[in-house]
């Protein structure tokens, strides 16, 4: 566990694409923070480093870093406005069953958000999310994100972001999708 008087001091940014020299350090905590879903998901939740790297680089993405004094990136959530960015998901879905707020340019998807370990419990994680809601709150606007069976059931992080966002001033969050993956052994 993290002693949060050991986090620096730092500010949250929204960025539109981030320099080339920070993506190989950000993909080694990409991949120890995701890297585990590539065995415990059916569905491809973990980018390659090309993945990573074309997405750190599309403007079309908004990149929320904590940044320390120093320039040290502490956490890093990606965020969209524009739904065509995420090709996992389906635009028409959400223009169907949010017409006014697509209509408003006012639907988001937030795809990740991970914080370096040593300053996970130390409040960074929960200042990205409450920018970012604020950002939606602003704009009354829908977000939705996704998370496979072992997020949601073992590690508890639907039920933390509910209470992180209830925390916040509430929000009406439901489910609105669900994919089954079955498999039939002969």
């Amino acid at each position: 566990m993290a002693d949060t008087a050991a986090v620096p001091t730092y500010v949250v940014e929204r960025r539109d694409v981030l320099a080339p020299e920070h993506l190989e350090e950000l993909y080694a905590l990409y991949e120890a923070a995701f890297g585990g879903l590539r065995t415990r998901a059916a569905a491809k939740h973990v980018l390659s480093r090309e993945e990573f790297d074309e997405e750190m680089s599309d403007p079309r993405i908004d990149k929320y870093v904590a940044v320390a004094e120093d320039g040290q990136i502490l956490g890093l959530s990606t965020f969209t406005g524009d739904l065509a960015a995420v090709p996992w998901i389906s635009p028409e879905y959400y223009a169907h069953h949010y017409p006014e707020h697509t209509a408003r340019r006012a639907v988001y998807y937030l795809g990740l958000t991970m914080v370096r370990p040593q300053w996970q419990r130390g409040g960074v994680f929960e200042e990205m999310v409450a920018t970012i809601v604020r950002r939606l709150r602003a704009e009354s606007a829908v977000c939705a994100w996704d998370m496979c069976r072992f997020n949601v059931e073992v590690t508890g992080l639907n039920d933390a972001i509910a209470g992180m966002l209830n925390a916040s001033g509430g929000a009406d969050i439901s489910t609105i999708d669900t994919q089954t993956y079955v498999a039939a052994l002969f």
